[in-house]
C-alpha cells in the first residue's frame, strides 16, 4: 500500500524502447531504398552496349567459355548462357553482380584471368545473345556503371 503524499514513480518500457525503434526503422530503410535505387537506371533492355561490344565479348567467349558452355550458348559441361532459366539467375540483379560473379568464378581453371574489359564484353555478348538491343554507348566496365544497369524481365522494361 501507498501512503498518503507518497510519489509513485511509474515506468513504462526501458529507455532502450526509444533507440530500438530508431534502430529498426533505419534496418528497414537500408533494406528498402537500395532496391528502390536500382529502379531509376537503365535496365538491359535500353540499349547499354554496342554491336561492337558484344562482337568482342563473342570473340572472348569463343577462346575462354566455349570449351565448357558450348559454341551455342546452351550448355556442356557448364551451364547454358541464353534463355528463361539464364535470364530467371539473373532476375532482379544489376550487371554489376554478374560480371563479378564472372570474375570470381570464370574460367573456371583461371578465375579473374580476363580483366574487367574482358568480362564486360562477355557480358554485352551474353545480353545479346539473350535478345538484350544493342545500342550507342559502350556498356562501362566501372562498377558504378555497371551497378546502375538492372537485369529485369523483358517486359518489366
Amino acid at each position: 500500500m501507498v501512503s498518503p503524499g507518497a510519489r509513485v514513480v511509474v515506468r513504462r518500457g526501458s529507455r532502450s524502447r526509444p533507440f530500438v525503434a530508431v534502430l529498426a526503422v533505419v534496418w528497414l530503410a537500408a533494406l528498402i531504398v537500395p532496391a528502390q535505387g536500382g529502379q531509376d537506371g537503365p535496365s538491359i533492355w535500353d540499349g547499354v552496349f554496342t554491336e561492337a561490344q558484344a562482337t568482342r565479348g563473342k570473340a572472348r567467349y569463343a577462346a575462354s567459355c566455349a570449351s565448357c558452355h558450348a559454341e551455342d550458348l546452351l550448355g556442356g559441361s557448364g551451364p547454358a548462357l541464353v534463355g528463361e532459366s539464364f535470364m530467371q539467375r539473373w532476375h532482379g540483379t544489376t550487371v554489376a553482380d554478374m560480371v563479378q560473379t564472372m570474375r570470381q568464378t570464370m574460367p573456371q581453371d583461371s578465375p579473374d584471368s580476363l580483366g574487367t574489359p574482358g568480362y564486360t564484353d562477355l557480358v554485352a555478348y551474353l545480353l545479346k545473345s539473350n535478345s538484350a538491343p544493342a545500342g550507342t554507348t559502350e556498356l562501362a566496365p566501372e562498377v558504378a556503371a555497371l551497378q546502375r544497369v538492372r537485369i529485369t524481365p523483358q517486359t518489366a522494361r
